[in-house]
């Protein structure tokens, strides 16, 4: 699966380049960033029924094996989420408005993403496709994080912390010897196309989510500000921000030679 994790890292450097990420890194009051985050609530309740999909219909026993870990690592985050919402003072969408038109995209995504967890016929797409995910979210979480320290954003918060990002490269998919095995893996060049496709089509539904957020925070940004209160910190709170590591690619090794397995 070399070629595989290579056309993540690929797929992954262009997603950092979206307009968004680059919003951030110009550190506007949070406020402004609205109706981020809290249009991302119907993408992190479904990502938990990708990885139980994922999980319920690996086969294989070395795939299930890594699927099924990768679940346990990302249980709960979306309560972590949830509590970050609360500590942000900001309200979860009522189910009417989750199915509204401000999270249509999400929705979108969201469901498009978790029809690539039905789809594939071999578990190395399931792999595939987690593997996709993460890499997208080592981008989302690691801009963010950095953005929120460089604010001084001192709320306690989880899901969109340094500790979150920290808990995610720590993942072990991402250990060195789980890495070398995946990377040994040699598939057929059929289940290496369906694979290639999947990522494909992956980074052109989360940039889409993407670009859909970016689109409200220009428009909200383009009216004059109200400048609501803040909500107030919770006493003792803080955001863990101890040194942030500069951002390192999906792989977490170079490629070797080209004389490797396809895959």
């Amino acid at each position: 699966m070399k070629t595989i994790q290579q056309h993540i890292v690929r797929h992954q450097e262009q997603f950092s380049d979206h307009p968004f990420f680059a919003r951030l890194s110009t550190d506007p009051p949070f406020e402004r960033l609205a109706p981020f985050p809290v249009c991302l609530t119907f993408w992190v309740m479904t990502f938990q029924d990708i990885l139980r999909i994922c999980d319920e219909r690996a086969t294989d026993p070395e795939y299930k094996r890594m699927v099924h870990r990768h679940r346990l690592e990302d249980a709960g985050h979306d309560r972590w989420f949830l509590g970050d919402l609360a500590a942000l003072g900001l309200e979860p969408p009522t189910a009417a408005e989750l199915f509204g038109e401000r999270h249509r995209a999400a929705r979108n995504a969201s469901l498009a993403l978790l029809s690539e967890a039905l789809r594939p016929r071999h578990d190395a797409c399931r792999l595939t496709l987690l593997l996709t995910l993460e890499s997208a979210g080592h981008v989302f979480f690691e801009r963010v994080a950095r953005y929120l320290a460089r604010v001084g954003e001192r709320r306690r918060l989880r899901y969109f912390s340094q500790t979150h990002l920290d808990v995610e490269k720590a993942h072990d998919v991402f250990e060195e010897d789980t890495d070398a095995r995946i990377e040994a893996i040699a598939l057929d060049p059929e289940t290496q196309t369906e694979a290639l496709q999947l990522i494909e089509r992956c980074y052109r539904e989360l940039t889409g989510m993407f670009d859909a957020i970016e689109a409200q925070i220009a428009a909200g940004a383009a009216r004059p500000a109200l400048a609501p209160p803040r909500p107030r910190p919770a006493r003792g709170a803080a955001l863990r921000v101890a040194r942030t590591p500069v951002m390192r690619p999906f792989a977490r090794r170079a490629p070797r030679g080209d004389g490797g397995s396809p895959g």
